[in-house]
């Protein structure tokens, strides 16, 4: 009514309006009938589709939760492979003495948490690979060629880790060190390209894509979240270790940093 100028005409009846003021009125009614509903239709859409967004990013939070449990799991994991009392790096090649002593369980229990912990850490890089293909899709698709090839290899690295000690004990009981050590010593030539394609990919690979993904606005977080990544796992962790602290494994508490990231992430797109 304000339009067509004919608001202060609201409550006449028709019969009291000139022709001119009908014309409006006609002209009003049909905004009315034809625009209205157009409009009425674009905000139920809108808002039916801003209630899938946040749905959306609702998971993303449930997911990045789960990441959190997941990648602690699989950063215990870490610990038993390490000499008791000692703050040594796990082994990649060869054979540690005391694994000769060390108790069976140790290994199976390392194998378990590392089985359990770090499919939530794919899961979390996927998602926040999914997140960046709305800004850009070449980041994604790298990060999720780079999840799929540390997946495989990751979890096969540490089944190595696992098998090699449980391995060497039953040699040990059979022939001597030297022997045992000898077989041990097979496995490494094929096993050890695997385990470092892992390496890059988890370390590097996956701190690489994300912090260019934060500063190139791909994901909407604050810059200072380029920390959460593995690579950011090793600034936190590694003074701990220098001052003498048993620390869980940083691949782990990696896992643990970019589901925090996911978190944030989902979050500045739902607020």
């Amino acid at each position: 009514m304000k339009a067509v100028d004919i608001e202060k005409y609201k409550d006449r009846f028709p019969n009291e309006l000139s022709g001119c003021q009908q014309q409006r009125v006609a002209i009003a009614r049909a905004v009315i009938k034809h625009v209205a509903p157009a409009i009425c239709l674009r905000q139920i859409l809108h808002g039916w589709c801003s209630v899938k967004e946040d749905k959306i990013m609702n998971s993303y939070v449930a997911w990045g939760i789960f990441g959190i449990i997941s990648g602690f799991l699989a950063a215990f994991a870490d610990v038993p492979l390490v000499m008791p009392n000692q703050s040594e790096n796990i082994s990649l090649a060869g054979v540690c003495p005391w694994w000769a002593d060390a108790t069976s369980k140790r290994f199976k229990v390392s194998f378990w948490l590392s089985f359990l912990g770090q499919p939530g850490g794919y899961i979390v890089m996927w998602l926040l690979a999914d997140m960046i293909s709305k800004e850009n899709t070449t980041l994604a698709c790298i990060l999720k060629i780079v999840t799929l090839l540390g997946c495989y290899t990751g979890l096969m690295s540490h089944v190595v880790f696992c098998l090699k000690p449980l391995l060497y004990q039953k040699l040990c009981r059979k022939m001597s060190d030297d022997e045992s050590n000898e077989v041990i010593k097979v496995i490494d030539p094929i096993f050890n390209p695997p385990m470092y394609l892992a390496g890059v990919m988890l370390w590097f690979g996956i701190a690489i894509i994300v912090i260019a993904a934060i500063l190139t606005g791909a994901l909407p977080v604050p810059k200072w979240c380029v920390v959460l990544n593995p690579i950011g796992s090793l600034v936190v962790l590694m003074p701990l270790k220098k001052c003498g602290v048993r620390i869980i494994g940083a691949l782990g508490f990696g896992f643990v940093l970019l589901s925090v990231l996911l978190i944030i992430a989902a979050n500045a797109v739902v607020f």
